[in-house]
């Protein structure tokens, strides 16, 4: 990237030296994120950011299909950029129907089905949950969307990079994804379109085949292209390195956490997310209290970081609120060492036990 900071900045919609180097830069780029999403066939746009990804594959795929409204279907469980998408449609008169996982946070193809109307145009589904980590059977809620003539998005922020994610073969309509959750930088993601999807612009301009306006974050891009590449290489290595991770935490938690229950622990999971609830006497804001021992969990989605109310993803779930409000969601990554695992495990196993002692309570 330092390059495109430095000596070699130009924008690649203009014709100069500069401007076509960046020009080859960001297609290079395009080309290894359409790689690592399985959409070889399709056309990618860049994005300042995966909830912008998401909420032009949600409202801006249902708006051009529908441009007098119509019916959307979209889970209970999705990121908050999905679910503001959602308002959003409904807002300009669309009908939303938004279909619960089970207690595991499993979302059923079934469940999705019975909800498709002849006026359905568009389902928005995530891959892998940002709390949980749950992993929703996309390819098979696609094959209930294409049977019945539905547009399908699926939100791919969360597992992109860390499971395979295969836009062409699961025979979706758009795909997002974002840089900086699979090691790229902030402030870039992309939304993948198969060819001839139609799209409404949020932001209309001639760059990125007229669906996204706005001069292009070269450097930003090509880290994404970059962070992609190696991203796939390793996916293999990081998947069986980080579940071999997961099952360690989880046992050693089981052994000496008695109070935490491993949420959606009945399904696939994303390899590096633990999400965790524990028993009300335990009471809230422990990741407040991990951050004192030095360790950087979640309470819920980081995008409702310091919300008071319980996490909408575990009430959809049908977890009571005094539950909801204690969860913590713990991810680790290549880098992370059994040393460090077994270090938090031991600061976790301090702080609950002190908590219990002195009667805290939601």
């Amino acid at each position: 990237m330092r390059a495109f900071l430095d000596d070699r900045v130009g924008n690649p919609a203009s014709t100069h030296g500069f401007g076509q180097s960046a020009s080859r830069a960001v297609e290079e780029a395009r080309r290894r994120v359409k790689t690592l999403c399985g959409g070889a066939a399709g056309d990618l746009i860049f994005t300042g950011s995966g909830t912008e990804a998401v909420f032009l594959g949600t409202a801006g795929l249902a708006r051009a299909v529908a441009p007098r409204g119509g019916h959307v279907v979209i889970s209970a469980v999705e990121h908050r950029a999905g679910q503001d998408a959602g308002r959003h449609l409904e807002s300009l008169g669309f009908l939303v129907s938004r279909v619960r996982p089970d207690e595991h946070g499993y979302l059923d193809p079934a469940a999705v089905a019975a909800v498709l109307r002849a006026d359905t145009a568009l389902a928005s589904i995530m891959h892998a949950n940002n709390e949980t980590g749950a992993i929703h059977p996309v390819a098979e809620i696609a094959e209930v969307c294409r049977e019945r003539g539905v547009r399908m998005h699926v939100d791919a922020v969360q597992s992109s990079g860390k499971i395979p994610v295969d836009a062409d073969g699961w025979g979706v309509d758009a795909l997002s994804l974002a840089a900086h959750k699979l090691g790229g930088p902030q402030g870039v993601g992309a939304l993948w379109r198969r060819r001839g999807t139609p799209i409404e612009p949020l932001l209309p301009g001639p760059q990125e085949s007229g669906i996204r306006g706005g001069t292009l974050n070269v450097a930003g891009i090509v880290g994404f292209g970059r962070a992609a590449e190696a991203a796939g290489d390793e996916l293999e290595l990081y998947r069986g390195r980080l579940t071999e991770r997961r099952c360690r935490l989880e046992a050693a938690l089981a052994a000496r956490v008695s109070e935490a229950r491993v949420t959606a622990s009945g399904i696939p999971r994303l390899p590096n997310t633990v999400h965790l609830t524990f028993d009300p006497a335990v009471g809230p804001d422990l990741a407040v209290a991990l951050d004192m021992e030095g360790y950087a969990v979640s309470a819920g989605s980081a995008c409702r970081s310091g919300s008071e109310e319980p996490s909408p993803v575990l009430l959809a779930m049908g977890y009571p609120p005094e539950r909801a409000r204690t969860s913590v969601r713990v991810s680790f990554g290549m880098e992370t060492t059994d040393e460090d695992l077994d270090g938090f495990v031991s600061a976790l196993a301090r702080t609950v036990r002190s908590r219990v002692a002195a009667g805290a309570r939601p």
